[in-house]
């Protein structure tokens, strides 16, 4: 009789030489099957540590977990699965998380997490899934707002989150989900500032090599400064290389060679030459103006209540210090829900104007592909529909901000963009999803419906 155990190692092993004997397109939906299993397994183990987690002293006076040798559930399932405690205490977390709980007087009650527990459904995986790393994020930061806000305002932002997921790495997710944290725990955006102002500092090393390290923590408003400087000489030299005429007069191989440098060492030479700038020209400057853009709500602008962004900075700020920096006249304010001017220019121009490109980063928040973090300093604005050869118009709805490397994907993959209520979506080739599931991005919104 064949074992379920001798199954799995049967099954396992068939599939070796199977995917050894794909082509590379077949693989890739294979890998992608994979995933799904993967994902199916996850939730299975999450049931059975959840049954682990069972107040079991209520039908047994030893305990599961201390029958199987240990006092704690975390250490059990580490040794029993042969994972590092962390990844245990994870899996614990979460499947405490999504498992229906036990009254004090035997009552089953619905999980913490419904809006979660339905996602981790193994048969809710097809279309896209939540992970376990992700679903640890969502709990542990919707943790930290729950003792502030309503059950039905925590079970908005895990609908938010849980809708998300499936299209965001957890570094992603981490970043919206402290979003949502600060959107439901209005009240704690103003203490976290303080500490976060606590916490900054500067130091400087030399390391064995001769090289100077600095580690430089800021808080969001100082970021937002530090920032916005650096993205745009960054975006300006990004720009400058990607469309010099390498036969015009004023190509030189000086130039030729700021091709070759990475992302992080365009950083650094714009953070250099932002403080050579200001040591030999005090007061004066010859590099590209800078835009530091501060995102608030009319509501919070007018009321002082609420949250507001810095363009390029992902941890939001109070709506106090949001007033202040848009008080700034070096500062733009984007005060969203006011009137606007108007930007749908049609077929009269073929460049999209400054203003259309911040309305543009209003929308998308940088590159519009879901999860990229440039800004929009480093992106440029394109038609979705040519507008030479498809006759696209110049206008918000047919323009997208995207960074080199996903304008290039979009045109060399075959992907489809559609804009729909003010919102980009990517539809993928079939060659990279056969359900060609469209995915959302640019900026990903939290409506007043949270309050």
């Amino acid at each position: 009789m064949t074992t379920a155990r001798e199954s799995v190692w049967r099954d396992a092993f068939a599939a070796l030489p199977y995917a050894a004997s794909l082509s590379p397109r077949a693989l890739l939906e294979f890998v992608g099957e994979l995933g799904v299993l993967q994902a199916r397994l996850d939730a299975v183990k999450l049931g059975a540590v959840g049954q682990v987690l069972r107040p079991w002293n209520q039908l047994d006076e030893e305990g599961l977990v201390l029958r199987g040798g240990h006092r704690h559930a975390v250490t059990l399932v580490a040794e029993r699965w042969q994972v590092a405690v962390p990844s245990a205490r994870q899996m614990c977390l979460v499947a405490e998380a999504v498992t229906p709980r036990v009254g004090l007087t035997g009552e089953a009650l619905p999980a913490g997490f419904p809006v979660l527990a339905s996602a981790l459904d193994p048969d809710a995986l097809e279309a896209g899934w939540v992970s376990v790393d992700q679903a640890a994020v969502i709990v542990r930061e919707l943790g930290k707002a729950a003792p502030a806000c309503t059950v039905a305002s925590l079970q908005f932002g895990e609908r938010v989150l849980v809708q998300h997921a499936p299209d965001l790495t957890v570094a992603e997710l981490r970043v919206l989900a402290g979003q949502v944290r600060d959107r439901l725990d209005q009240d704690g955006v103003l203490p976290r500032e303080e500490v976060q102002r606590s916490r900054r500092s500067l130091t400087i090393t030399t390391a064995s090599d001769g090289m100077t390290h600095i580690d430089w923590y800021l808080h969001p408003e100082a970021a937002g400064h530090v920032v916005a400087a650096i993205d745009t000489l960054v975006g300006h030299e990004l720009r400058a290389v990607r469309f010099r005429d390498t036969n015009g007069p004023d190509f030189t191989a000086d130039r030729a060679e700021e091709e070759h440098r990475t992302l992080p060492q365009l950083r650094s030479d714009a953070a250099v030459d932002v403080f050579r700038q200001y040591a030999t020209h005090p007061g004066t400057g010859s590099t590209p103006p800078v835009t530091m853009v501060i995102r608030i709500g009319l509501d919070a602008l007018q009321t002082g209540t609420g949250v507001g962004e810095i363009d390029g900075v992902s941890t939001p700020i109070s709506a106090t210090t949001a007033r202040r920096l848009a008080a700034d006249a070096n500062l733009i304010p984007m005060v969203l829900g006011g009137d606007g001017e108007v930007l749908d220019l049609g077929r009269s121009r073929r460049l999209f104007t400054s203003k259309q490109k911040l309305a543009l980063a209003e929308r998308d928040g940088g590159c519009a592909w879901a999860g990229c973090p440039h800004p929009p300093s480093y992106t440029e604005a394109h038609h979705i529909r040519w507008w030479d050869k498809h006759h696209g118009t110049t206008d918000l709805n047919n323009g997208i901000l995207l960074c080199s490397n996903h304008h290039h994907r979009v045109h060399d993959d075959g992907w489809d963009i559609q804009v729909r209520d003010h919102v980009p979506w990517f539809i993928p080739p079939s060659h990279i999803d056969h359900h060609r599931r469209p995915r959302r991005g640019g900026r990903i919104r939290l409506h007043d419906t949270a309050a």
